[in-house]
């Protein structure tokens, strides 16, 4: 008792007076002292295992669960997400792979076979990425409704946060919902954001708000320095913002909507990001030329090159039907539902930067 008590400590006087008489044994020694995360502690773990469970048993009522490779022939094509590359080999024969950013590819591939709503518990993997809210092996939750459009996944985002919050003794914040456009408008008075919104415009915004560019920036690297500088702070100080509205040319691989605007939408929560939602594009032409335009991109960046996946094109070519999907960060959200603010917590293994 006496040595289970001092596991952690050291024995004094006392304690050797108490075991006088009885047979010492060394059942391991301790040469260092180590600890795998002190942030990490038993209870968090704990919490952290409660969540998942809530999380998957809230999705098993109903969607079917289900489970893609981890070694994929194409990680995603996002042009600035950096994949981790491996190569299997049995003998003569070589194959790439790579470790999936997302597992978006397969699963729709299994929608284009008839799976109906499905969601994906998954280890995801990004390379580059260590800080605050990154961490190059994260859990990405994916779920996916077929012939549904975002307001379904809106919906579903609403009970998921509810329930969530439910098992953790919180009540929910409320949730905002608003657009890009209204964003814009309330940072920067008199600008309107339109789908037809270019360059110059952003150029003469930023040059009236005293907000510094790269004459290199494109469309998007100067959306992103307004956003970051006027927006993304004020976000920080809501509760549940979710963002629909953005501009086409950040449409990724969701649809355009009748307003013009890419169909797709972002939860922040805390000023975490915590999720993105797609109407998803399922024209294969169109799907086609996005693939094309990120291998461009990626190839202008200096990026590894990712091939397309010509399984993905040739199961748009049969048919995707019109759905609604949503990639959501877990150990974010687990963030924001335990108020942390480093994503280093959330596990025992960080990666340090």
């Amino acid at each position: 008792e006496v040595l289970h008590e001092r596991a952690n400590g050291v024995l004094c006087q006392r304690d050797l007076v108490a075991l006088r008489g009885h047979l010492i044994l060394l059942l391991a020694p301790r040469l260092a002292s180590f600890a795998a995360n002190p942030a990490f502690d038993f209870e968090r773990s704990k919490n952290w295992m409660k969540f998942i469970s809530t999380v998957r048993e809230f999705f098993s009522r109903d969607f079917i669960e289900v489970s893609t490779p981890t070694l994929v022939p194409s990680p995603g094509t996002e042009p600035f997400l950096d994949p981790f590359v491996t190569t299997w080999t049995m003998g003569s024969r070589k194959r790439t792979y790579f470790l999936p950013t997302s597992p978006e590819f397969h699963l729709k591939k299994m929608l284009s076979s008839g799976w109906p709503r499905i969601f994906e518990i998954k280890t995801c993997f990004r390379n580059g990425e260590v800080g605050s809210h990154h961490q190059p092996e994260f859990q990405m939750l994916e779920w996916y409704r077929a012939f549904a459009d975002l307001d379904a996944i809106v919906g579903d985002v609403e009970k998921l946060f509810e329930r969530v919050c439910e098992v953790f003794g919180m009540k929910r914040p409320t949730i905002e919902k608003t657009t890009m456009t209204e964003l814009f408008a309330e940072a920067f008075p008199g600008f309107a954001l339109r789908p037809e919104s270019n360059l110059g415009e952003l150029r003469s915004l930023a040059k009236g708000q005293g907000i510094g560019f790269s004459e290199d920036d494109d469309f998007d690297d100067l959306f992103h320095r307004l956003f970051l500088e006027r927006i993304d702070l004020r976000l920080q100080g809501k509760g549940i913002v979710i963002v629909r509205g953005y501009p086409p040319s950040q449409a990724a691989l969701s649809r355009i909507g009748p307003d013009g605007f890419a169909d797709r939408f972002e939860v922040y929560w805390r000023g975490l990001e915590i999720a993105n939602a797609f109407h998803e594009l399922n024209d294969p032409k169109a799907n086609e030329a996005r693939f094309t335009d990120d291998a461009t991109k990626k190839l202008l960046l200096a990026k590894v090159p990712v091939p397309r996946d010509e399984d993905l094109v040739r199961a748009i070519q049969h048919g995707l039907p019109p759905s609604g999907g949503i990639a959501l960060g877990l150990d974010r959200l687990f963030m924001a539902v335990m108020s942390l603010n480093e994503i280093s917590a959330t596990r025992a293994f960080p990666i340090q930067n």
